[in-house]
């Protein structure tokens, strides 16, 4: 399933799984149904950097011993040390956050500086602050102070901005650091309307995953395979392989079911527009595409609502194709309106629920086509010549070989012939003989 799904991993690691205490490190990633399967396993005995690289380093020469692809998207938590493992490794590879992570900071934090009241509020005030508090209050502080650079922080900058790296910084203080909120929402339009060559930079695709709860969940998993945390190496490694299976076989049952219930689902009349999508991508990249597809016929005239907002045209601040890799509501905006149905090259090939042929060169070998006609001589078709046999004027070698060709079939239809002409009796070997003779 590696091979299938390689395009959004998922990194984390767990513990209370060996006797040795050592910690456990998963890679994990999700499927077409959104289950998870497990691509690698792998145990250090440290959480520094060197441990990270030797696994990180096993990973990516696995994938080229079994050529796999390299990910799309790596996500992880917020650990240092494992995200400069992977910029060694894969340096290309886009590198994502978990999202549930950052909440959870975000949630500690706000709850740590949360004032009750007022009196706590002048206590903590007249207090020691935060060192990043600190930080991000000084800039604002010495621009009010009359700091020579209080014309570039608060105030629309006169001088040329250059185009690269160093613009971006300069224009992101002026988000910062604007003083109120008409200032910062203008420096933010300025900002994306300058660099607004540079969003290959934040769009990518991530098929929606965001979280790192499937490798989470796969952590849990996995201790329900172990009678207790002080198991031996060799019964981690037993349990790996027995998960390993049920994945596989839970995968299958799972799409033979959502094929089923899924082609059931979009039979009717409205979702004729899916095409040979209903009967080839999941149930959850179906639900997807229809929710594109409610945005699309918000838009068309009825006959309760013959004037309705436009959906205006498919502009970069679209990120629906880019991110999911499914038609944005402005294409199926324009397949609604001719009536052309999908096909299923119009969907990235991971939500397909049937793993492609081409993709298996030997299976077309084993698996031939099946004969159509098996009753009755073969009729012959009418082939195209090819051009190293066609006829060239002035060409002796063309001109032997087409005379040859014509010489075999007119021997061979006298061979027919004659032997057609020996199968025939003679007439008079049926007339009777008269009397006396």
């Amino acid at each position: 399933m590696w091979k299938r799904f390689p395009e959004v991993i998922s990194f984390d690691n767990t513990y209370n799984t060996n006797r040795f205490k050592l910690p456990l490190f998963q890679a994990t990633g999700q499927t077409a149904l959104t289950s998870v399967y497990n691509a690698a396993f792998g145990l250090i005995d440290n959480e520094r950097i060197e441990g990270f690289q030797f696994l990180v380093e096993s990973i990516r020469q696995l994938a080229e011993q079994h050529s796999i692809r390299q990910p799309d998207v790596i996500i992880t938590d917020v650990d240092s040390q494992m995200k400069a493992a992977l910029n060694s490794q894969f340096p290309t590879v886009q590198q994502q956050l978990c999202i549930h992570h950052i909440n959870s900071n975000v949630l500690l934090k706000s709850k740590q500086k949360w004032t009750k009241s007022s009196a706590s509020k002048r206590n903590s005030s007249s207090g020691s602050s935060d060192s990043s508090d600190v930080e991000i209050s000084a800039a604002p502080a010495r621009g009010r102070s009359g700091s020579p650079n209080r014309e570039s922080v608060h105030q629309p900058a006169t001088e040329v901005i250059p185009h690269d790296y160093r613009g971006v910084l300069t224009m992101w203080k002026l988000v910062v650091f604007a003083e109120t909120e008409e200032a910062h929402e203008q420096a933010w339009a300025s900002l994306c309307k300058e660099f607004d060559d540079q969003r290959a930079h934040f769009a990518y695709r991530n098929f929606g995953i965001r979280v790192t709860s499937g490798t989470e969940a796969s952590n849990n998993n996995v201790k329900s395979y172990l009678l207790n945390g002080m198991s031996q190496l060799y019964r981690l490694v037993e349990a790996m392989e027995d998960m390993v299976r049920d994945q596989e076989r839970d995968f299958i049952d799972a799409c033979a079911a959502d094929e089923v219930l899924a082609a059931r689902e979009y039979l009717g009349s409205s979702s004729e527009y899916l095409g040979e999508l209903r009967t080839t991508l999941s149930s959850k990249a179906l639900g997807l595409i229809t929710i594109q597809s409610r945005l699309a016929r918000k838009a068309m005239p009825t006959g309760r609502n013959p004037f309705p907002e436009r959906l205006g045209h498919c502009s970069q601040d679209c990120s629906i194709s880019t991110e999911l890799g499914i038609p944005c509501c402005h294409t199926v905006y324009l397949k609604l309106a001719s009536g052309t149905p999908f096909t299923k090259w119009d969907v990235h090939p991971r939500w397909r629920l049937r793993e492609p042929s081409s993709r298996d060169p030997y299976r077309r070998i084993l698996d031939p086509k099946i004969a159509t006609a098996l009753r009755g001589r073969p009729k012959n078709t009418a082939e195209i010549v090819p051009a190293r046999l066609s006829y060239i004027p002035n060409d002796p070698i063309g001109t032997q070989r087409i005379a040859q060709s014509v010489q075999t079939t007119s021997g061979s239809r006298r061979r027919r012939q004659g032997r057609s002409c020996k199968r025939k009796k003679p007439e008079h070997c049926f007339r009777r003989k008269p009397n006396g003779q």
